[in-house]
């Protein structure tokens, strides 16, 4: 389960990067600052976005909470552009829940 946040992190990461991207030289092309600038913070908090995905790891609520947090935000920052990564980011941030703690191997036991 551990591995799909970690994934799922990545492709959602990797698109809003995309997303942060494209939205920050259209509204720096056609002189929108407020869209350039919320298209810069999507592209940062995508690039955050990525090492929560891994954080989760050992942090999985307070990674969960904030990979939804993103999502949420880039999407009513980016709109429509951020469509995919919202999905992505949505369901790593949902399944980081979802980690169950790493159990004892019986060869510890069984020496103790």
């Amino acid at each position: 389960m551990k591995i799909w946040v970690a994934v799922l992190a990545i492709l959602g990461g990797l698109f809003g990067l995309g997303s942060g991207f494209l939205v920050t030289v259209f509204g720096a092309g056609f002189g929108e600052e407020e869209m350039a600038n919320s298209g810069a913070a999507v592209f940062w908090l995508s690039a955050l976005a990525i090492f929560l995905g891994f954080l989760a790891w050992k942090f999985k609520k307070i990674s969960g909470i904030a990979l939804i947090v993103i999502s949420i935000y880039g999407l009513f920052a980016n709109g429509l552009f951020f469509t995919v990564a919202f999905i992505f980011l949505l369901l790593a941030g949902i399944l980081s829940f979802r980690i169950k703690p790493k159990q004892a191997t019986t060869q510890n036991n069984i020496a103790q």
